[in-house]
């Protein structure tokens, strides 16, 4: 009995002594998986730490200065690259380099910046920004020589500025916010002063927050028409290419605009795209000329039948053709899958009997190509010219931040406005730019201001037809463009492209003549954004 006892204690006890350390495993495990998990969300709150301060940094490195200054203090003779920022009390200031102030023959025009509802505009929406009140703002027609006079009266609650795309302009009347003047503020005004030199369809647009100012109407158009015209044509009309929402306009409609002409007639359609991407369009009815590319026409243009072409952002196509004798001809837009669409469109022929030819014809696959089109003469420019300056700039894209907003960011060079280079430039060079796009980063059309480029190579190859002059040339993916221009308008010029989210995002630098200054500056202490 008493063994038994014992047994039963001894086995008591062993019970215990199992349990307990049982009980001491588990708890040793319990504090072992505590600490584990200690160590990971340490682990993980250093490194949110280290992230959130690395994002904070890099967000705020991306901020624009509360002032800068785009002058220029480069000596040629040390370097043919200025970093943006730098100024010249001393230098020509940007204010003296203007046109007269009286012509024999002047062109006097009032723009307004003002809201406005449009009729194709969502009701419920707000008003959208315009120049008097419609958008596409007043077609300005001046003759070439003339010296042009425009007053901006501001409207708005906001500050604005008139930039005149493609117009060898006197770097006072640029038009760039933080550049060459300040933004207009509400209820002031600016003048513009400069001579129509060369004549072709030009266009203008703010260029203060120009992404959203273009975007939300404050664009018009520009004819400088010939003081000796070498054609000539019956009927004259132009046409802006807007997207308002997902809603694709001609000028102010979303339908059918219609034009009278006889048989016979020559017709011009001058065509501009304001928007950021490119649109196809297509003429049917008969065969046309691509006349002019950016106001400046092409030499021995050869007839095209149901040849679509792409306009890309701030280029100009001017289309000529004569009447046929009978029909209707019609511009007409062509989507991605390149197939017609009916609206809107514009329909060209005589009487009250304009209709679509439907069903509608099929149309070459082939987009129009200014590198092949045309026929070659003899130019001031070529690839075989001596180039006093070459500068290669690479097209780019990355993620990161853009003035503390974060998404993409579009580089020249690897840099973003205000990091880019400045050009440098000396009068009566001539210098060769390379455009370099081996990025995924979509099509950027580039934009010089205050000068005309001579395109001379694309991918390596010449040029085989007409010579092309542009001021704004689309640079696809995998694309390489070398252009070529005269320096011969001194001053400070912005070079970005010309699809203004991208600019917005980065895509600008400068091109400048030396020892050019500036009272005006870019920044939150000015709140001068020129894109």
């Amino acid at each position: 009995m008493n063994t038994q006892r014992r047994k039963m204690k001894i086995d008591r006890n062993a019970l215990e002594d199992e349990n307990t350390s049982t009980l001491e495993q588990a708890s040793t495990k319990r504090l072992r998986s505590k600490k584990r998990r200690t160590r990971v969300l340490l682990g993980l709150l250093c490194f949110l730490v280290v992230a959130g301060v690395t994002f904070g940094v890099a967000m705020q490195n991306s901020r624009y200065p509360d002032a800068i200054n785009m002058g220029t203090s480069c000596n040629m003779d040390m370097s043919m690259m200025c970093q943006a920022g730098h100024s010249v009390a001393a230098g020509i200031p940007v204010t003296s380099l203007r046109a007269p102030q009286t012509a024999a023959h002047i062109d006097e025009f009032t723009l307004t910046s003002q809201s406005a509802h449009l009729p194709f505009v969502i009701q419920g929406q707000s008003d959208v920004q315009t120049y008097n009140g419609t958008a596409l703002g007043p077609t300005l027609r001046v003759r070439q020589g003339d010296l042009v006079v425009v007053h901006l009266i501001n409207h708005l609650t906001v500050g604005v500025t008139i930039h005149w795309h493609g117009v060898a302009v006197p770097n006072s009347a640029d038009g760039v916010a933080g550049v060459t003047q300040d933004a207009v503020r509400p209820g002031q005004s600016y003048i513009y002063r400069f001579v129509a030199k060369d004549p072709g369809t030009y266009w203008y647009h703010s260029h203060q927050e120009s992404f959203e100012q273009t975007g939300s109407g404050l664009y018009g158009m520009l004819i400088i028409e010939p003081a000796r015209p070498v054609v000539h044509d019956d009927i004259d009309a132009n046409f802006a290419l807007h997207t308002w929402g997902s809603t694709l306009v001609f000028n102010t409609s979303t339908g059918a605009q219609t034009i009278n002409a006889r048989p016979g007639q020559w017709v011009r359609l001058r065509l501009l795209n304001t928007d950021n991407t490119p649109h196809r369009l297509v003429l049917l009815g008969t065969s046309f000329l691509v006349a002019a590319l950016d106001g400046h026409d092409l030499n021995g243009p050869t007839p095209l039948t149901r040849v679509p072409i792409s306009i890309d952002a701030a280029q100009r196509y001017d289309l000529r053709f004569q009447m046929p004798l009978s029909g209707t001809v019609v511009l007409l837009p062509v989507d991605d899958n390149g197939q017609c669409q009916t609206t809107p469109s514009v329909l060209i022929g005589q009487g009250s009997n304009l209709h679509l030819p439907l069903p509608l014809p099929s149309i070459s696959q082939s987009v129009f190509d200014l590198t092949t089109y045309g026929h070659p003469t003899t130019n001031s420019i070529s690839p075989r010219s001596h180039f006093d300056v070459t500068y290669t700039i690479q097209l780019g894209f990355t993620i990161g931040f853009s003035n503390m907003r974060p998404g993409p960011v579009f580089t020249l060079d690897g840099k973003a406005f205000p990091n880019t280079a400045t050009l440098l430039v000396r009068t009566g060079q001539l210098v060769k730019l390379l455009f370099v796009n081996d990025t995924i980063g979509g099509i950027h059309p580039m934009h010089l201001h205050g000068h005309t480029f001579t395109v001379l190579t694309k991918n390596g190859h010449s040029l085989t037809g007409s010579p092309v002059r542009l001021d704004t040339i689309s640079v696809a993916p995998h694309e390489t463009y070398e252009v070529a221009f005269y320096a011969d308008n001194p001053g400070l010029w912005m070079i970005h492209c010309h699809n203004l989210f991208h600019a917005n995002h980065g895509m600008d630098m400068m091109l400048a003549y030396p020892n050019i200054s500036t009272p005006y500056s870019i920044g939150y202490a000015s709140g001068n954004f020129p894109d």
